[in-house]
Protein backbone atom coordinates (compact mmCIF):
# COMPACT_ATOMS: atom_id res chain seq x y z
CA UNK A 1 0.00 0.00 0.00
CA UNK A 2 1.47 3.38 -0.95
CA UNK A 3 2.48 5.83 1.74
CA UNK A 4 0.15 8.37 0.19
CA UNK A 5 -2.81 6.01 0.34
CA UNK A 6 -2.01 5.00 3.91
CA UNK A 7 -1.65 8.63 4.97
CA UNK A 8 -4.94 9.50 3.33
CA UNK A 9 -7.05 7.23 5.49
CA UNK A 10 -7.20 9.30 8.67
CA UNK A 11 -10.17 9.45 11.05
CA UNK A 12 -12.38 12.47 11.57
CA UNK A 13 -14.50 12.56 14.72
CA UNK A 14 -18.01 13.81 14.42
CA UNK A 15 -17.53 15.92 17.51
CA UNK A 16 -15.39 18.09 15.26
CA UNK A 17 -17.75 18.40 12.30
CA UNK A 18 -19.48 21.56 13.44
CA UNK A 19 -16.26 22.92 14.88
CA UNK A 20 -14.65 22.60 11.43
CA UNK A 21 -17.52 24.50 10.00
CA UNK A 22 -16.46 27.63 11.81
CA UNK A 23 -13.23 27.85 9.80
CA UNK A 24 -13.80 29.54 6.40
CA UNK A 25 -14.91 28.57 2.94
CA UNK A 26 -17.20 30.26 0.37
CA UNK A 27 -20.80 29.04 0.44
CA UNK A 28 -22.04 27.02 -2.50
CA UNK A 29 -25.10 29.22 -2.79
CA UNK A 30 -26.36 32.44 -1.29
CA UNK A 31 -28.08 32.24 2.11
CA UNK A 32 -31.82 32.69 2.12
CA UNK A 33 -32.81 36.26 2.66
CA UNK A 34 -35.21 35.42 5.46
CA UNK A 35 -34.14 35.39 9.08
CA UNK A 36 -32.82 32.10 10.52
CA UNK A 37 -35.13 29.95 12.59
CA UNK A 38 -32.34 29.57 15.17
CA UNK A 39 -28.71 30.42 15.85
CA UNK A 40 -26.22 28.03 17.45
CA UNK A 41 -23.77 28.93 20.19
CA UNK A 42 -20.82 28.71 17.76
CA UNK A 43 -22.33 31.19 15.29
CA UNK A 44 -24.27 28.86 13.03
CA UNK A 45 -27.49 30.06 11.36
CA UNK A 46 -30.21 27.46 10.93
CA UNK A 47 -32.97 27.67 8.35
CA UNK A 48 -35.67 25.06 8.66
CA UNK A 49 -38.31 23.65 11.00
CA UNK A 50 -37.93 23.38 14.76
CA UNK A 51 -39.60 20.81 16.99
CA UNK A 52 -39.51 21.46 20.72
CA UNK A 53 -36.86 24.09 20.01
CA UNK A 54 -34.55 21.68 18.19
CA UNK A 55 -33.62 21.45 14.51
CA UNK A 56 -35.84 18.74 13.05
CA UNK A 57 -36.74 17.89 9.45
CA UNK A 58 -35.18 19.27 6.28
CA UNK A 59 -33.02 22.32 6.88
CA UNK A 60 -29.76 24.16 6.37
CA UNK A 61 -27.11 25.13 8.92
CA UNK A 62 -24.50 27.59 7.66
CA UNK A 63 -21.67 29.72 8.93
CA UNK A 64 -20.19 33.03 7.93
CA UNK A 65 -17.05 31.14 6.90
CA UNK A 66 -19.00 29.37 4.16
CA UNK A 67 -19.13 25.99 5.86
CA UNK A 68 -22.58 24.46 5.82
CA UNK A 69 -24.79 21.40 6.20
CA UNK A 70 -27.96 20.91 4.21
CA UNK A 71 -30.28 17.96 4.66
CA UNK A 72 -32.13 16.06 7.34
CA UNK A 73 -32.11 16.84 11.08
CA UNK A 74 -33.55 14.86 14.00
CA UNK A 75 -33.69 16.24 17.55
CA UNK A 76 -30.98 18.78 16.80
CA UNK A 77 -28.38 16.63 14.96
CA UNK A 78 -27.73 15.64 11.36
CA UNK A 79 -29.90 12.67 10.40
CA UNK A 80 -30.94 11.07 7.12
CA UNK A 81 -29.62 12.28 3.79
CA UNK A 82 -27.55 15.43 3.67
CA UNK A 83 -24.54 17.34 2.39
CA UNK A 84 -21.76 18.72 4.58
CA UNK A 85 -18.94 21.04 3.61
CA UNK A 86 -16.27 21.80 6.19
CA UNK A 87 -14.11 24.90 6.12
CA UNK A 88 -11.08 22.64 5.63
CA UNK A 89 -12.43 21.64 2.21
CA UNK A 90 -13.72 18.22 3.22
CA UNK A 91 -17.09 17.43 1.65
CA UNK A 92 -19.51 14.61 2.38
CA UNK A 93 -22.76 13.73 0.67
CA UNK A 94 -24.81 10.82 1.90
CA UNK A 95 -26.46 9.29 4.94
CA UNK A 96 -26.14 10.60 8.52
CA UNK A 97 -27.20 9.02 11.79
CA UNK A 98 -27.08 10.77 15.16
CA UNK A 99 -24.83 13.47 13.71
CA UNK A 100 -22.26 11.12 12.13
CA UNK A 101 -21.56 9.80 8.63
CA UNK A 102 -23.50 6.54 8.72
CA UNK A 103 -24.73 4.59 5.72
CA UNK A 104 -23.79 5.08 2.09
CA UNK A 105 -22.00 8.28 1.14
CA UNK A 106 -19.28 10.05 -0.80
CA UNK A 107 -16.36 11.73 0.95
CA UNK A 108 -13.80 14.04 -0.73
CA UNK A 109 -10.78 15.77 0.76
CA UNK A 110 -9.15 19.04 -0.34
CA UNK A 111 -6.21 17.01 -1.68
CA UNK A 112 -8.48 15.24 -4.16
CA UNK A 113 -8.95 11.97 -2.28
CA UNK A 114 -12.33 10.32 -2.82
CA UNK A 115 -14.11 7.59 -0.88
CA UNK A 116 -17.45 6.20 -1.95
CA UNK A 117 -19.14 3.51 0.06
CA UNK A 118 -20.29 2.56 3.52
CA UNK A 119 -19.76 4.59 6.71
CA UNK A 120 -20.38 3.60 10.33
CA UNK A 121 -20.26 6.14 13.15
CA UNK A 122 -18.26 8.62 11.13
CA UNK A 123 -15.55 6.41 9.60
CA UNK A 124 -15.03 4.31 6.47
CA UNK A 125 -16.57 0.98 7.45
CA UNK A 126 -17.85 -1.80 5.20
CA UNK A 127 -17.65 -1.98 1.42
CA UNK A 128 -16.21 1.00 -0.39
CA UNK A 129 -13.77 2.44 -2.88
CA UNK A 130 -10.98 4.87 -2.01
CA UNK A 131 -8.91 6.80 -4.54
CA UNK A 132 -5.82 8.66 -3.36
CA UNK A 133 -4.61 11.96 -4.75
CA UNK A 134 -1.82 10.06 -6.56
CA UNK A 135 -4.32 7.78 -8.35
CA UNK A 136 -3.83 4.66 -6.21
CA UNK A 137 -7.13 2.91 -5.45
CA UNK A 138 -8.53 0.34 -3.05
CA UNK A 139 -11.82 -1.45 -3.58
CA UNK A 140 -13.11 -3.74 -0.88
CA UNK A 141 -13.84 -3.84 2.81
CA UNK A 142 -12.84 -1.08 5.25
CA UNK A 143 -12.71 -0.90 9.02
CA UNK A 144 -12.18 2.39 10.87
CA UNK A 145 -10.84 4.23 7.80
CA UNK A 146 -8.42 1.47 6.69
CA UNK A 147 -8.62 -1.45 4.23
CA UNK A 148 -9.54 -4.46 6.35
CA UNK A 149 -10.90 -7.63 4.82
CA UNK A 150 -11.13 -8.79 1.22
CA UNK A 151 -10.15 -6.20 -1.35
CA UNK A 152 -8.08 -5.08 -4.31
CA UNK A 153 -5.42 -2.37 -4.22
CA UNK A 154 -4.09 -0.86 -7.43
CA UNK A 155 -0.83 1.01 -6.88
CA UNK A 156 0.38 4.08 -8.76
CA UNK A 157 2.61 1.97 -11.02
CA UNK A 158 -0.28 -0.30 -12.00
CA UNK A 159 0.57 -3.20 -9.69
CA UNK A 160 -2.59 -4.90 -8.40
CA UNK A 161 -2.79 -6.70 -5.04
CA UNK A 162 -5.86 -8.87 -4.38
CA UNK A 163 -6.40 -10.66 -1.10
CA UNK A 164 -7.11 -10.18 2.59
CA UNK A 165 -6.08 -6.89 4.18
CA UNK A 166 -5.48 -6.26 7.89
CA UNK A 167 -5.22 -2.66 9.11
CA UNK A 168 -4.21 -1.46 5.65
CA UNK A 169 -1.69 -4.23 4.90
CA UNK A 170 -2.23 -7.22 2.62
CA UNK A 171 -1.71 -10.39 4.66
CA UNK A 172 -1.11 -14.05 3.89
CA UNK A 173 -1.86 -15.38 0.42
CA UNK A 174 -2.66 -12.91 -2.34
CA UNK A 175 -2.72 -12.44 -6.09
CA UNK A 176 -0.38 -9.85 -7.59
CA UNK A 177 -0.31 -8.58 -11.17
CA UNK A 178 2.30 -6.08 -12.38
CA UNK A 179 2.21 -3.71 -15.33
CA UNK A 180 4.95 -5.68 -17.10
CA UNK A 181 2.89 -8.87 -17.15
CA UNK A 182 4.04 -10.75 -14.06
CA UNK A 183 1.35 -12.78 -12.28
CA UNK A 184 1.97 -14.10 -8.78
CA UNK A 185 -0.16 -16.17 -6.44
CA UNK A 186 1.16 -16.93 -2.99
CA UNK A 187 2.31 -15.49 0.28
CA UNK A 188 3.40 -11.89 0.82
CA UNK A 189 5.27 -10.00 3.51
CA UNK A 190 5.65 -6.22 3.51
CA UNK A 191 4.22 -6.14 -0.02
CA UNK A 192 6.94 -8.51 -1.33
CA UNK A 193 6.78 -12.15 -2.41
CA UNK A 194 7.70 -14.17 0.69
CA UNK A 195 6.94 -17.81 1.40
CA UNK A 196 5.45 -20.31 -1.04
CA UNK A 197 4.08 -19.09 -4.34
CA UNK A 198 3.79 -19.37 -8.11
CA UNK A 199 5.12 -16.67 -10.44
CA UNK A 200 4.44 -16.46 -14.18
CA UNK A 201 6.15 -13.98 -16.50
CA UNK A 202 4.74 -12.29 -19.58
CA UNK A 203 6.97 -14.59 -21.66
CA UNK A 204 5.33 -17.68 -20.16
CA UNK A 205 8.09 -18.80 -17.80
CA UNK A 206 6.81 -20.22 -14.49
CA UNK A 207 8.47 -20.56 -11.10
CA UNK A 208 6.93 -22.65 -8.32
CA UNK A 209 8.55 -22.69 -4.93
CA UNK A 210 9.87 -20.54 -2.14
CA UNK A 211 10.41 -16.77 -2.18
CA UNK A 212 12.17 -14.35 0.14
CA UNK A 213 12.25 -10.57 -0.10
CA UNK A 214 10.69 -10.69 -3.56
CA UNK A 215 13.20 -13.17 -5.05
CA UNK A 216 13.42 -16.90 -5.69
CA UNK A 217 14.90 -18.21 -2.45
CA UNK A 218 14.74 -21.77 -1.17
CA UNK A 219 13.54 -24.86 -3.03
CA UNK A 220 11.84 -24.23 -6.34
CA UNK A 221 11.45 -25.11 -10.01
CA UNK A 222 11.72 -22.60 -12.88
CA UNK A 223 10.18 -23.89 -16.12
CA UNK A 224 10.96 -22.01 -19.33
CA UNK A 225 8.39 -21.40 -22.04
CA UNK A 226 11.20 -21.59 -24.61
CA UNK A 227 14.16 -23.93 -24.33
CA UNK A 228 17.41 -22.23 -23.30
CA UNK A 229 20.50 -22.08 -25.50
CA UNK A 230 21.76 -25.40 -24.10
CA UNK A 231 18.36 -27.05 -24.63
CA UNK A 232 17.25 -27.21 -21.01
CA UNK A 233 13.59 -26.49 -20.24
CA UNK A 234 13.79 -26.05 -16.48
CA UNK A 235 16.07 -25.26 -13.53
CA UNK A 236 15.32 -27.05 -10.28
CA UNK A 237 16.95 -27.01 -6.87
CA UNK A 238 17.79 -24.56 -4.13
CA UNK A 239 17.81 -20.84 -4.93
CA UNK A 240 19.54 -17.95 -3.18
CA UNK A 241 18.60 -14.32 -3.92
CA UNK A 242 17.21 -15.22 -7.33
CA UNK A 243 20.11 -17.46 -8.41
CA UNK A 244 20.10 -21.24 -8.61
CA UNK A 245 22.65 -22.77 -6.26
CA UNK A 246 25.17 -24.83 -8.20
CA UNK A 247 27.45 -27.17 -6.22
CA UNK A 248 29.99 -27.11 -9.04
CA UNK A 249 29.89 -23.31 -9.05
CA UNK A 250 30.34 -23.23 -5.28
CA UNK A 251 33.46 -25.39 -5.62
CA UNK A 252 34.72 -23.16 -8.43
CA UNK A 253 34.24 -20.10 -6.22
CA UNK A 254 36.27 -21.64 -3.42
CA UNK A 255 38.97 -22.71 -5.87
CA UNK A 256 39.06 -19.21 -7.34
CA UNK A 257 39.64 -17.67 -3.92
CA UNK A 258 42.72 -19.85 -3.44
CA UNK A 259 43.95 -19.14 -6.96
CA UNK A 260 43.57 -15.43 -6.36
CA UNK A 261 45.33 -15.55 -3.00
CA UNK A 262 48.38 -17.36 -4.32
CA UNK A 263 48.48 -16.54 -8.01
CA UNK A 264 47.03 -13.12 -8.82
CA UNK A 265 50.08 -11.03 -7.95
CA UNK A 266 52.42 -12.98 -10.22
CA UNK A 267 49.73 -13.16 -12.92
CA UNK A 268 49.38 -9.37 -12.89
CA UNK A 269 53.15 -8.89 -12.99
CA UNK A 270 53.52 -11.27 -15.96
CA UNK A 271 50.66 -9.59 -17.82
CA UNK A 272 52.17 -6.14 -17.32
CA UNK A 273 55.60 -7.38 -18.39
CA UNK A 274 54.13 -8.70 -21.66
CA UNK A 275 52.82 -5.27 -22.68
CA UNK A 276 55.04 -4.03 -25.51
CA UNK A 277 56.88 -0.72 -25.39
CA UNK A 278 55.69 1.93 -27.81
CA UNK A 279 56.35 1.59 -31.52
CA UNK A 280 58.94 4.26 -32.24
CA UNK A 281 57.98 4.25 -35.91
CA UNK A 282 54.69 5.92 -34.99
CA UNK A 283 54.52 9.35 -33.45
CA UNK A 284 51.30 8.43 -31.61
CA UNK A 285 50.63 4.95 -30.20
CA UNK A 286 47.26 3.77 -28.87
CA UNK A 287 47.15 1.65 -25.70
CA UNK A 288 44.04 -0.14 -24.43
CA UNK A 289 43.11 -0.97 -20.83
CA UNK A 290 39.80 -2.76 -20.20
CA UNK A 291 38.16 -3.34 -16.82
CA UNK A 292 35.33 -5.87 -16.32
CA UNK A 293 34.22 -4.98 -12.82
CA UNK A 294 31.51 -7.33 -11.55
CA UNK A 295 32.25 -11.04 -11.79
CA UNK A 296 28.71 -12.03 -10.81
CA UNK A 297 27.57 -11.38 -14.39
CA UNK A 298 29.57 -12.61 -17.37
CA UNK A 299 28.27 -9.86 -19.65
CA UNK A 300 31.06 -7.53 -18.49
CA UNK A 301 33.73 -10.15 -19.23
CA UNK A 302 32.24 -10.75 -22.69
CA UNK A 303 32.27 -7.03 -23.46
CA UNK A 304 35.93 -6.51 -22.59
CA UNK A 305 36.90 -9.60 -24.60
CA UNK A 306 35.04 -8.23 -27.64
CA UNK A 307 36.62 -4.78 -27.31
CA UNK A 308 40.13 -6.23 -27.03
CA UNK A 309 39.64 -8.29 -30.20
CA UNK A 310 38.15 -5.28 -31.99
CA UNK A 311 40.92 -2.86 -31.02
CA UNK A 312 43.74 -5.33 -31.69
CA UNK A 313 42.29 -5.94 -35.15
CA UNK A 314 41.15 -2.45 -36.15
CA UNK A 315 43.35 -0.05 -34.17
CA UNK A 316 46.70 -1.82 -33.91
CA UNK A 317 46.77 -2.44 -30.16
CA UNK A 318 48.14 -6.01 -30.41
CA UNK A 319 50.63 -6.37 -27.58
CA UNK A 320 49.54 -3.03 -26.16
CA UNK A 321 46.15 -4.06 -24.79
CA UNK A 322 45.50 -5.36 -21.29
CA UNK A 323 42.28 -6.65 -19.70
CA UNK A 324 41.57 -6.75 -15.96
CA UNK A 325 38.64 -9.12 -15.51
CA UNK A 326 36.48 -10.30 -12.64
CA UNK A 327 34.88 -13.56 -13.77
CA UNK A 328 34.28 -16.99 -12.33
CA UNK A 329 36.02 -18.43 -15.40
CA UNK A 330 39.29 -16.47 -15.69
CA UNK A 331 40.95 -16.23 -12.27
CA UNK A 332 43.81 -18.51 -13.40
CA UNK A 333 44.24 -16.81 -16.80
CA UNK A 334 43.69 -13.05 -16.38
CA UNK A 335 44.47 -10.45 -13.71
CA UNK A 336 41.46 -9.50 -11.61
CA UNK A 337 40.02 -5.97 -11.59
CA UNK A 338 40.76 -4.42 -8.21
CA UNK A 339 41.75 -0.94 -7.09
CA UNK A 340 45.32 -2.19 -6.72
CA UNK A 341 45.50 -3.83 -10.16
CA UNK A 342 43.92 -0.83 -11.91
CA UNK A 343 46.35 1.61 -10.32
CA UNK A 344 49.33 -0.67 -11.04
CA UNK A 345 48.24 -1.16 -14.66
CA UNK A 346 47.84 2.57 -15.28
CA UNK A 347 51.30 3.22 -13.84
CA UNK A 348 52.85 0.38 -15.88
CA UNK A 349 51.23 1.51 -19.13
CA UNK A 350 52.28 5.08 -18.44
CA UNK A 351 55.87 3.91 -18.02
CA UNK A 352 55.84 2.25 -21.46
CA UNK A 353 54.01 5.06 -23.27
CA UNK A 354 55.23 8.41 -24.46
CA UNK A 355 53.10 10.22 -21.90
CA UNK A 356 53.02 13.43 -23.89
CA UNK A 357 51.99 11.91 -27.23
CA UNK A 358 50.49 8.43 -26.92
CA UNK A 359 46.79 7.89 -26.19
CA UNK A 360 45.23 5.59 -23.59
CA UNK A 361 41.79 4.13 -24.36
CA UNK A 362 40.32 3.12 -21.00
CA UNK A 363 37.13 1.03 -21.06
CA UNK A 364 35.36 0.24 -17.78
CA UNK A 365 32.18 -1.83 -17.63
CA UNK A 366 30.29 -2.92 -14.51
CA UNK A 367 27.44 -1.92 -12.25
CA UNK A 368 27.46 1.67 -11.01
CA UNK A 369 25.97 3.30 -7.93
CA UNK A 370 24.16 6.62 -7.33
CA UNK A 371 27.27 7.61 -5.33
CA UNK A 372 29.27 7.25 -8.57
CA UNK A 373 31.28 4.19 -7.64
CA UNK A 374 32.07 1.37 -10.06
CA UNK A 375 31.41 -2.10 -8.66
CA UNK A 376 34.46 -4.35 -8.40
CA UNK A 377 33.32 -7.81 -7.31
CA UNK A 378 34.62 -11.34 -7.68
CA UNK A 379 32.48 -14.32 -6.72
CA UNK A 380 33.16 -15.12 -3.08
CA UNK A 381 35.42 -12.10 -2.58
CA UNK A 382 34.40 -8.80 -1.02
CA UNK A 383 36.27 -6.12 -3.00
CA UNK A 384 36.26 -2.35 -2.65
CA UNK A 385 34.32 -0.42 -5.30
CA UNK A 386 36.09 2.22 -7.38
CA UNK A 387 34.89 5.79 -6.67
CA UNK A 388 35.12 8.35 -9.47
CA UNK A 389 37.50 10.54 -7.49
CA UNK A 390 39.88 7.65 -6.83
CA UNK A 391 40.00 6.79 -10.53
CA UNK A 392 40.86 10.43 -11.20
CA UNK A 393 43.72 10.22 -8.70
CA UNK A 394 45.04 7.03 -10.33
CA UNK A 395 45.05 8.64 -13.77
CA UNK A 396 46.81 11.72 -12.46
CA UNK A 397 49.47 9.58 -10.78
CA UNK A 398 50.10 7.65 -14.02
CA UNK A 399 51.05 10.88 -15.79
CA UNK A 400 49.24 9.82 -18.98
CA UNK A 401 48.20 13.00 -20.79
CA UNK A 402 45.90 11.92 -23.62
CA UNK A 403 42.93 9.74 -22.71
CA UNK A 404 39.70 8.36 -24.14
CA UNK A 405 37.55 6.96 -21.31
CA UNK A 406 34.39 4.94 -21.92
CA UNK A 407 32.35 3.88 -18.88
CA UNK A 408 29.41 1.52 -19.33
CA UNK A 409 27.55 1.52 -16.01
CA UNK A 410 24.53 2.97 -14.27
CA UNK A 411 25.01 6.58 -13.13
CA UNK A 412 28.31 6.70 -15.06
CA UNK A 413 27.81 10.38 -15.91
CA UNK A 414 28.91 11.13 -12.36
CA UNK A 415 32.48 10.22 -13.38
CA UNK A 416 32.74 13.08 -15.87
CA UNK A 417 33.37 15.96 -13.47
CA UNK A 418 36.29 14.33 -11.60
CA UNK A 419 37.94 13.01 -14.80
CA UNK A 420 37.52 15.81 -17.31
CA UNK A 421 40.32 18.01 -18.64
CA UNK A 422 41.33 19.51 -21.99
CA UNK A 423 43.15 16.34 -23.05
CA UNK A 424 40.40 13.81 -22.35
CA UNK A 425 37.34 12.47 -24.18
CA UNK A 426 34.83 10.89 -21.78
CA UNK A 427 31.85 8.79 -22.86
CA UNK A 428 29.35 7.33 -20.39
CA UNK A 429 26.42 4.96 -20.82
CA UNK A 430 24.10 7.02 -18.61
CA UNK A 431 23.54 10.38 -17.01
CA UNK A 432 24.79 10.90 -13.46
CA UNK A 433 21.27 10.28 -12.10
CA UNK A 434 20.07 7.59 -14.53
CA UNK A 435 20.44 3.83 -14.85
CA UNK A 436 21.64 2.09 -17.98
CA UNK A 437 20.22 -1.19 -19.30
CA UNK A 438 21.20 -4.69 -20.37
CA UNK A 439 23.19 -5.97 -17.35
CA UNK A 440 22.30 -9.66 -17.47
CA UNK A 441 24.43 -12.75 -17.03
CA UNK A 442 23.05 -14.23 -20.26
CA UNK A 443 23.74 -11.18 -22.46
CA UNK A 444 26.77 -10.67 -24.69
CA UNK A 445 26.51 -6.88 -24.29
CA UNK A 446 24.83 -4.19 -22.27
CA UNK A 447 22.65 -1.90 -24.39
CA UNK A 448 25.21 0.89 -24.60
CA UNK A 449 28.28 -1.25 -25.27
CA UNK A 450 26.51 -3.10 -28.05
CA UNK A 451 25.35 0.14 -29.64
CA UNK A 452 28.75 1.82 -29.30
CA UNK A 453 31.37 -0.87 -29.94
CA UNK A 454 29.50 -3.40 -32.06
CA UNK A 455 27.15 -1.19 -34.09
CA UNK A 456 28.43 2.39 -34.23
CA UNK A 457 32.24 2.30 -34.01
CA UNK A 458 32.88 0.16 -37.13
CA UNK A 459 30.99 2.68 -39.28
CA UNK A 460 32.26 5.89 -37.73
CA UNK A 461 35.22 8.14 -38.46
CA UNK A 462 35.98 8.70 -34.80
CA UNK A 463 35.13 7.91 -31.19
CA UNK A 464 32.92 11.00 -30.76
CA UNK A 465 31.01 10.32 -33.97
CA UNK A 466 30.38 6.75 -32.82
CA UNK A 467 28.90 8.13 -29.61
CA UNK A 468 26.36 10.23 -31.53
CA UNK A 469 25.22 7.17 -33.47
CA UNK A 470 25.16 4.92 -30.41
CA UNK A 471 23.05 7.39 -28.44
CA UNK A 472 20.34 7.24 -31.12
CA UNK A 473 20.43 3.44 -31.13
CA UNK A 474 20.17 3.22 -27.34
CA UNK A 475 17.24 5.67 -27.26
CA UNK A 476 15.34 3.65 -29.86
CA UNK A 477 15.99 0.34 -28.09
CA UNK A 478 14.89 1.70 -24.73
CA UNK A 479 11.73 3.19 -26.23
CA UNK A 480 10.86 -0.17 -27.79
CA UNK A 481 11.41 -1.91 -24.45
CA UNK A 482 9.32 0.65 -22.57
CA UNK A 483 6.43 0.31 -25.02
CA UNK A 484 6.53 -3.48 -24.93
CA UNK A 485 6.59 -3.52 -21.14
CA UNK A 486 3.94 -0.82 -20.70
CA UNK A 487 6.54 1.43 -19.05
CA UNK A 488 6.20 4.59 -21.13
CA UNK A 489 7.04 6.74 -18.09
CA UNK A 490 10.38 4.95 -17.50
CA UNK A 491 13.39 7.27 -17.64
CA UNK A 492 15.91 6.90 -20.47
CA UNK A 493 19.57 6.36 -19.65
CA UNK A 494 20.71 9.44 -21.65
CA UNK A 495 24.36 8.60 -22.48
CA UNK A 496 26.78 11.51 -22.02
CA UNK A 497 29.89 12.84 -23.78
CA UNK A 498 32.55 15.31 -22.69
CA UNK A 499 35.29 16.32 -25.13
CA UNK A 500 38.23 18.41 -23.93
CA UNK A 501 39.46 21.27 -26.10
CA UNK A 502 42.68 19.58 -27.24
CA UNK A 503 41.84 15.87 -27.50
CA UNK A 504 40.06 16.04 -30.88
CA UNK A 505 43.19 17.29 -32.67
CA UNK A 506 45.34 14.58 -31.04
CA UNK A 507 42.90 11.86 -32.08
CA UNK A 508 42.81 13.24 -35.61
CA UNK A 509 46.61 13.13 -35.78
CA UNK A 510 46.60 9.54 -34.51
CA UNK A 511 44.04 8.45 -37.09
CA UNK A 512 46.02 10.11 -39.88
CA UNK A 513 48.89 7.69 -39.28
CA UNK A 514 49.11 4.54 -41.40
CA UNK A 515 48.14 1.53 -39.30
Amino acid sequence: MTATLRASLRPYTLAGLLAFAALGMPPLCAAPAKAPAAETADGGRYFGPLVAGKMHGQGRLEYASGAFYEGGFARGVFSGQGKLRQASGVEYTGAFRQGAFDGIGRYTSPKGEIYTGSFVKGSFEGQGRFQGADGATFEGHFKHWRPHGAGKLTDTDGTVFEGEFVQGQVQGKARVTTSDGIHYEGELKDWKFEGEGVLRTAEGDEYRGSFKNGQFDGKGVLRYAVAQADGRREDSGNWTEGQLDDPALDKLTRDNIELALYGQQSLLERSLARVLPRDAAKKINLYLLGVAGDGAQEVFHRETAFVQRQFDRDYGTVGRSLMLVNSRNTVAQQPMATRTSIAASLDALGAKMDKNNDILFLFLTSHGSPEHELALAQNGMDLHSLPAQELASMLKHSGIRWKVIVISACYAGGFIAPLKDDNTLIITAARSDRTSFGCDDQNDFTYFSEAYFKEALPRSAGFAEAFDKAKVLVQAREEADFREGGMETEEHSEPQLFQGKAIAAQLKAWRAQAR
